[in-house]
């Protein structure tokens, strides 16, 4: 009389077999479409493994060991990922998050100026210089360097009038 279940002679594919299987499928899935559009838990892989080993409790729950074991991330719909680790995953989305509201500028329409400066005086001028609203919308960005201040603006030509009226040139 036959039985559902395979003879005690048939064995499940390992929990380790069974990882790599589903890495390939989803690997596979990837590279196809670009990201996973199929698979969310474990019974989503089940046909696959079905379809070469005879189906059984034991079966499932190697299956769901294996993809517990893998501990893959999940995106916004709740699909599983392989091109990333948790750590990743997560280390992404905070970034998403921390940038949201930024914006990149691009320093190559930016003419770079140095304000020479003795060391003392470097951190107290660029204070002064980000408080100062009529100094603010010449600037995009300044920092400190090793022998003044180097700052990046769009209007070198306002900028360096601006400093003008406060230095006299050297002679």
């Amino acid at each position: 009389m036959p039985s559902s279940y395979p003879s005690s002679s048939h064995k499940n594919p390992s929990r380790k077999s069974c990882e790599q299987t589903i890495k390939r499928i989803l690997t596979r899935e990837f590279e196809e479409y670009g990201e996973n559009h199929h698979f969310k838990q474990a019974s989503d892989f089940m046909i696959y493994f079905e379809s070469l080993h005879p189906s059984s409790p034991g079966l499932t729950k190697q299956v769901q060991r294996a993809v517990s074991a893998l501990n893959l991330p999940r995106d916004e719909k709740g699909y599983f990922m392989i091109n990333k680790t948790v750590e990743e995953y997560k280390a992404e989305q905070e970034l998403s998050q921390l940038l949201s509201d930024s914006c990149l500028v691009n320093l190559q329409l930016c003419t770079p100026i140095l304000l020479k400066a003795e060391i003392w005086k470097r951190r107290h001028i660029m204070h002064v210089m980000n408080s100062t609203p009529q100094f603010q919308p010449l600037f995009e960005t300044m920092t400190e360097t090793d022998n003044g201040i180097l700052i990046y603006t769009k209007d070198p030509e306002k900028l360096l009038s601006f400093f003008s009226e406060f230095i006299k040139a050297k002679e």
